[in-house]
């Protein structure tokens, strides 16, 4: 009896009438593309609703998805849970929307990272699971993400260091580029470094403060793994980030 796959399902693409191109991460093989066909039919078993962003789901795979390029089929696709708030709540389907961006740009290798699978999941449940101080949610998930892709900041802070984003990591003297966060920045990158996401979600940070870091953040991305350039979704957090 094949094994069911466990997956969270990244990003899905329309393909001609009735099918999906529907790319997810998968928790034992890493990333994996698939062809599912049908999905908008009225009698379909792989419904469209199966294959909506960062969805928790599991299935039987059949094919060999990702040699030479070619995709994968599925079969007997489930949910694994249903969230119960997130599709509800404006600020928390745009949380998502970043999330869902973030991961599709910089997730782009084959290979497995169990712990990064489980820090998604775990991370997606605490965000549907929770009802309120969930604004630096993108902050604390941004941080973590550098962490599993191996880029998390160095932890060698001192009071009126500035942040040198090419390096990752504090500095005394500011750096001859211009990537780098000045000192009041680099001390609220600090205050978040190495909290769980409770701590994280409850340290005070206005408005302003949240988009600041938000947007450095991005651009350390974008230093550090090059197929960010192109997100724009964190733009629509500044709704959420209030």
């Amino acid at each position: 009896m094949d094994d069911k796959i466990h997956g969270i399902v990244l990003q899905s693409i329309r393909y001609g009438d009735t099918s999906l191109i529907v790319k997810v991460y998968t928790r034992h093989f890493g990333l994996r593309s698939y062809m599912v066909k049908g999905a908008f039919g009225r009698n379909s078993k792989n419904r469209v609703a199966l294959f909506q962003n960062l969805n928790l789901i599991n299935y039987i795979e059949t094919g060999k998805p990702n040699k030479g390029g070619s995709l994968g089929y599925m079969k007997d696709v489930q949910l694994t849970s249903v969230y119960q708030s997130i599709p509800f709540v404006m600020n928390k389907s745009a949380i998502l929307m970043y999330v869902s961006e973030l991961l599709s740009k910089t997730l782009t290798e084959e290979a497995s990272n169990e712990a990064l699978y489980d820090f998604i999941e775990k991370a997606m449940h605490w965000l549907d699971l929770v009802e309120h101080n969930y604004a630096n949610f993108p902050l604390y998930f941004t941080l973590e993400l550098t962490r599993h892709l191996g880029f998390y900041p160095k932890t060698d802070y001192e009071s009126g260091f500035c942040f040198d984003l090419m390096e990752g990591s504090f500095a005394h003297d500011f750096p001859l580029h211009p990537y780098y966060f000045d000192p009041d920045a680099a001390s609220l990158l600090h205050s978040l470094l190495n909290l769980g996401i409770d701590e994280a979600c409850r340290l005070s940070l206005s408005a302003d403060q949240r988009r600041e870091l938000l947007d450095k953040l991005i651009v350390y991305l974008r230093l550090h793994a090059p197929v960010v350039s192109d997100l724009h979704s964190h733009e629509i957090l500044k709704v959420v980030l209030e």
